[in-house]
């Protein structure tokens, strides 16, 4: 159909979606829950459930798999372990976090929090797996 063969890649995008499937990690114990954000910008990365595109909170387990659909496009993804269930990363006097959290692409900052940029993927139609690796600083 002529139609169709002219769709753009940008009018595919707009009404397809594509399933995003990651894989979490490393997790040190099966104390409290996962925690899992996908955000299509930095604003609000990665902790805000209000300005994520997907948000979804999972018992901790060996290895948890969150899956999403979304229209393809870039995004960064992120996973608290919250081991006490206040839905928030708790960080001592000195502000080191005290329980672990990964991004995608699993950067490795050892002084500051991962950024939005460090953790941007594609998401391509076809769909994509991925793995978070958390980590702890205590």
């Amino acid at each position: 159909m002529v139609v169709a063969a002219g769709m753009s890649a940008l009018g595919r995008e707009q009404t397809g979606e594509a399933v995003l499937t990651v894989k979490v990690v490393d997790v040190r114990n099966h104390k409290g829950d996962l925690i899992f954000g996908v955000f299509k910008t930095g604003d609000g990365f990665p902790k805000e459930k209000s300005k994520s595109v997907n948000w979804q909170v999972k018992a901790a387990g060996d290895a948890v798999v969150f899956t999403a659909k979304l229209p393809p496009g870039r995004y960064g993804a992120s996973v608290l372990h919250d081991e006490n269930r206040n839905g928030q990363m708790d960080k001592d006097a000195l502000g080191i976090p005290v329980e672990g959290y990964g991004v995608t692409n699993n950067p490795k900052p050892a002084m500051r929090a991962a950024t939005f940029e460090e953790a941007l993927f594609t998401l391509p139609k076809e769909g994509k797996e991925m793995t978070i690796s958390i980590q702890y600083f205590r």
